[in-house]
């Protein structure tokens, strides 16, 4: 299988980065949403990680960008709760998919 655009720690990467933010802006709460996700996104499935950098790499960082950065802020402010990360990328995947129309 050829190697993904986005790799698995490219993608857990972005939540450790939004842990941070939301602890550095004293959001303890938010980043605690944040961990969960970030802990949680160990076991998305290959399927949905493949979908995640095709999209991603075919979309461009900063199409991407304006749908994850809104969306993580959401979780970080309580506005949006994820049990799951890969209820979180499927969220985010439709959100991409709606930019794109």
């Amino acid at each position: 299988m050829p190697q993904r655009a986005v790799s698995r720690e490219d993608f857990r990467g972005l939540f450790a980065f939004y842990v941070f933010v939301a602890r550095h802006d004293n959001k303890h709460d938010g980043a605690s949403r944040l961990l969960k996700l970030f802990t949680s996104s160990q076991n998305i499935s290959d399927e949905l990680l493949d979908q995640w950098s095709e999209r991603a790499d075919a979309l461009g960082a900063e199409r991407v960008g304006s749908v994850l950065g809104p969306r993580t802020r959401a979780v970080a402010n309580g506005d949006a709760n994820y049990d799951h990360a890969s209820a979180f990328l499927h969220a985010l995947l439709t959100a991409l998919d709606q930019t794109q129309h």
